[in-house]
C-alpha cells in the first residue's frame, strides 16, 4: 500500500558532545522547532513516536514519557517508544506513517534522540554490544566493532580485501560532512589518510580502522508527519 503521509516539518540538533545533559533536554531542543516549521500546534498532534536505542546510556527508561516533561502540552497525547538497534529512527518513522495510514490519526510527531557521551568509552562499547547476539558475540575482541570486523574478514576471504573500498566510503562521508552544518566532524580527511593505518587512524578491530567506525555522539531530530 502506498503511504499517504508527508514530512511537513523538522527540527535537528548538531551531532557531537552536546551541552544538553540528557535525552529529555535533547527532545526539548528539537520538538518546538519541528512544530514551528510545520505550522502545527501541540494540540493538533494525535500521536508521538520516540526512537531511542536503549536505556543503557542512562538510568532513565520509558522515554516516551519524556516528551511531556520537555513540553507539558503533550501530557495527554498518546506516546510510545520504538527500539530497533541501528534502525530505531526508521522504525519510529514507519510506525508513525502506519498510525496515520490506518486512520488512527492525522498528525504524528516522530522523535529520535541519543545521549551517548554521558558514559565513558568502555561503558558505551558494552552498551552497544546489546545490539549483537551476546551468547556468541559478547566476548569478541574489539567489542561491537569487533563483530563487524569479523564480517569484514569473512567478506575479504570470499571476495577480496575491502579496505580500499571502505576507505573511499569514509573519505566520501567526511567530504560530504564538510557541507553539513549538523555533522560532528568538519574535516576532509581524504582517501590516503582513511586508507592508511597510522597513530591517528589505528585499527579499532582489524581490518576496521578508526575512520571505518562511527563516533560516539549526542543528537536529536523531530519530524512532523501529516496525512
Amino acid at each position: 500500500m502506498t503511504s499517504r503521509t508527508s514530512i511537513t516539518g523538522w527540527g535537528h540538533s548538531k551531532f557531537g558532545r552536546l551541552n544538553e545533559p540528557d535525552v529529555t533536554a535533547l527532545i526539548g531542543s528539537v520538538v518546538p522547532e519541528a512544530l514551528t516549521h510545520a505550522h502545527v500546534e501541540p494540540s493538533e498532534v494525535d500521536g508521538i513516536f520516540v526512537g531511542v536505542y536503549n536505556n543503557g546510556f542512562s538510568d532513565q527508561d520509558f522515554q516516551a514519557s519524556l516528551v511531556s516533561l520537555s513540553m507539558p502540552e503533550f501530557q495527554h497525547t498518546p506516546a510510545m517508544r520504538v527500539e530497533n538497534a541501528c534502525g530505531t529512527g526508521s522504525a519510529a518513522l514507519y510506525a508513525a506513517c502506519d498510525f496515520i495510514d490506518s486512520g488512527r490519526g492525522d498528525v504524528a510527531l516522530v522523535i529520535g534522540a541519543e545521549k551517548m557521551t554521558a558514559v565513558d568509552t568502555p561503558r558505551a562499547g558494552e552498551i552497544l554490544l546489546s545490539g549483537c547476539y551476546r551468547p556468541e558475540e559478547s566476548n569478541v575482541t574489539g567489542g561491537f566493532a569487533g563483530v563487524f570486523a569479523g564480517i569484514a574478514r569473512a567478506y575479504a576471504e570470499r571476495y577480496g580485501d575491502p579496505s580500499a573500498a571502505m576507505a573511499a566510503i569514509a573519505a566520501k562521508n567526511h567530504h560530504n560532512g564538510m557541507s553539513n552544518p549538523y555533522a560532528q566532524l568538519h574535516k576532509d580527511l581524504g582517501f590516503d589518510f582513511c586508507n592508511t593505518v597510522s597513530d591517528k587512524n589505528p585499527y579499532v578491530a582489524e581490518p576496521l580502522r578508526r575512520t571505518d567506525c562511527s563516533l560516539l555522539s549526542d543528537g536529536a531530530v523531530a519530524l512532523v508527519i501529516t496525512s
